[in-house]
């Protein structure tokens, strides 16, 4: 794949991202997942399977371009795939199957020859081969995770389409693609998940509250109200209205922790508003505050994956915390983000305001050497660099 290329997919994980999150029910939010999973893989069919007793993985969906046909859980007929059992006979990790080898591994798994699945150990291709009359070249699988490393289930791809239509292996540059999106997809499962219990739960406790009278249930409402809005007041900022240092530190630690637990990538961005202590000399410090606040709204707008931090650092400095995004799309995006700011116009105190900012780009692996205050300092490092170099840069950080 191009550097072009991975750039457009990345930017489409992001929208992808904010998809997912948007949809309503989990039989449409698994078919969604395996369509784009399907489109930025150029992938001819594709299935997903849910570990929901923990014992057994669940057929739920399948989308097949060559049979042009779909299946949910809940149908019946041809496109109907057993389920799969994580155990053998005797209680030990089935390892012969790939959907459940991969969950017990808690890994990719990507065989390029489907030929050759049994001198690898596998089974499976041909009971969906025999099934619905399918031949399998190609397989790509990815295990579903929840934010605590705990198993959802696993996406697998069939077979990788050439632009004549012809089928083959899995390129090595999609392979981290589909895992970001696995990553998004889970998120968004595990959500959907929770939103549902919720409801259940809500629906039940409106059940056996009926019988309670108005004024405690108006107390109760205005008593969640103040504790969301409370809550909420707590971790925004008041003159950018996104969010402040305080939810930025504590969100920093947790993606942290799950960075170094699955093995993901972190990138930060640091950036600095370019002589802004003019803004406020010359305009005033009203007018500043609302130059502050477009500022915050432009890049809040460009990173809005569900799992992007925009956080205000303090002053007229600003964080963004990019999960998933390698050094090279990092640098990228700050690039994007410093040309955007330095060719827009900004409204503040009644004056047309051309600002620009200086930027400073780190990216890490979390592990036991590297932390996340390290992240921190390199990126305000690169970033007092891109000001000492004469502002409207971007500069980063090079381990």
């Amino acid at each position: 794949m191009s550097d072009e290329t991975i750039d457009n997919a990345y930017l489409r994980l992001i929208e992808i991202g904010k998809a997912l999150s948007a949809e309503r029910n989990i039989d449409s939010l698994l078919k969604h997942i395996l369509q784009e999973a399907k489109s930025l893989a150029t992938a001819d069919a594709g299935t997903i399977y849910l570990n929901s007793d923990k014992t057994s993985l669940k057929f739920a969906i399948v989308l097949n371009d060559t049979l042009s046909g779909s299946r949910q859980d809940h149908a019946s007929g041809p496109m109907y795939l057993p389920d799969i059992s994580l155990y053998n006979g005797d209680g030990s990790p089935n390892l012969n199957n790939i959907a459940s080898s991969a969950v017990h591994r808690s890994e990719t798994i990507v065989v390029g020859d489907a030929a050759r699945i049994e001198e690898l150990g596998f089974s499976g291709p041909k009971t969906f081969g025999e099934l619905l009359d399918y031949p399998t070249i190609s397989l790509l699988t990815v295990p579903l995770k929840t934010v605590s490393d705990e198993s959802l289930g696993v996406l697998q791809l069939l077979n990788a389409t050439d632009s004549e239509g012809n089928f083959g292996p899995f390129s090595d540059g999609i392979i981290p693609l589909i895992e970001a999106l696995a990553s998004q997809a889970s998120v968004a499962m595990e959500n959907r998940a929770l939103l549902d219990e919720q409801e259940a739960r809500k629906q039940q406790l409106e059940r056996e509250v009926d019988v309670r009278t108005e004024e405690l249930k108006d107390a109760l409402t205005r008593l969640s109200e103040a504790h969301i809005i409370l809550k909420e007041i707590n971790t925004i900022d008041a003159v950018t209205g996104i969010h402040n240092r305080r939810y930025f530190n504590e969100n920093l630690e947790d993606e942290w922790r799950r960075a170094k637990r699955q093995g993901y990538e972190v990138s930060m961005l640091m950036l600095d508003i370019d002589h802004f202590k003019r803004v406020n000399d010359t305009y005033g410090h009203l007018a500043g505050d609302e130059c502050l606040a477009a500022i915050a709204k432009e890049v809040d707008r460009m990173f809005n994956r569900p799992s992007d931090v925009v956080a205000r650092y303090g002053g007229e400095e600003f964080v963004v915390v990019l999960p998933y995004i390698s050094a090279d799309n990092a640098l990228r995006l700050a690039e994007q983000l410093r040309k955007i700011i330095a060719e827009s116009t900004f409204s503040a105190g009644g004056h047309e305001l051309q600002v620009t900012v200086s930027i400073g780009v780190a990216t890490a692996n979390p592990d036991d050497e590297v932390r996340s205050r390290d992240l921190i300092g390199w990126s305000d490092t690169v970033l007092y660099e891109a000001k000492s170099a004469g502002r409207n840069q971007v500069r980063q950080h090079h381990q």
